[in-house]
């Protein structure tokens, strides 16, 4: 069988301060290249305290990987990241439609290593998206009570600035205004009623400016739904 070298975004989002060890466990399997930055859970407190998250302030880590690592991956952040365990955190994989061919073949030549002898019949996946909602800032409420409603358990909050057209500055300070990034991994049968719900709620013709796209996921893992 062909190796898969195609490269895919992988995401992991953990409880703060838990993101350097996910990075220093990829980067023992010749993955070279790591971005993290902070995020914020939005789970409601009954549900943290069921899922057992004490903190939603969390650690979110990209990762570029090629395909053939992605089994001995999701092993090793089952066993030294927890990530088998409801509540510990979540690993999911996105493809990438172009990636520059400098950068493809050092990351395929750094992970090599980390792939054939660890290779392993892959169990079927779950088909899930990820949802991504961009607003204005503090409009990360109406984002998720709607997406709760159609069946959402929670997401992840990034913060951004707009950067575009001039009259999008705010005030005489000229700072672009600031945006919530709203991420919400979902299973694919939730992504159509519950991209409706946030868009009635906070889509472009209301007050939060919302923009919608969702991205296809490969594989997934801390997904509570899944496992109960």
């Amino acid at each position: 069988m062909r190796e898969d070298t195609r490269v895919r975004l992988m995401v992991i989002v953990l409880d703060r301060g838990k993101g350097v060890r996910a990075a220093e466990l990829f980067a023992g399997c010749g993955l070279p290249f790591h971005y993290g930055t902070p995020g914020r859970g939005t789970a409601n407190s009954e549900l943290l305290d069921y899922l057992g998250l004490g903190d939603t302030e969390k650690d979110v880590v990209f990762t570029l990987t090629p395909g053939h690592t992605i089994p001995a991956l999701l092993g090793m952040a089952a066993e030294k990241l927890q990530l088998a365990v409801p509540g510990k955190g979540i690993l999911f994989t996105v493809p990438l439609s172009a990636i520059g061919g400098a950068a493809a073949r050092h990351i395929c030549g750094q992970a090599h290593r980390a792939g054939k002898e660890q290779e392993e019949a892959m169990p079927e996946q779950w088909k899930n998206d990820l949802i991504v909602a961009v607003v204005n800032g503090g409009c990360t409420d109406a984002v998720m009570e709607a997406a709760k409603a159609a069946g959402a358990r929670g997401g992840t909050v990034l913060h951004g600035r707009r950067m575009g057209e001039a009259d999008e500055k705010s005030g005489e300070s000229g700072v672009w205004p600031e945006k919530d990034i709203v991420t919400i991994l979902v299973p694919r049968e939730l992504r159509q009623p519950i991209m409706e719900a946030v868009n009635h709620a906070a889509g472009a013709a209301t007050e939060s400016r919302g923009v919608l796209f969702s991205l296809p996921v490969e594989h997934a893992m801390g997904l509570s739904w899944r496992e109960s």
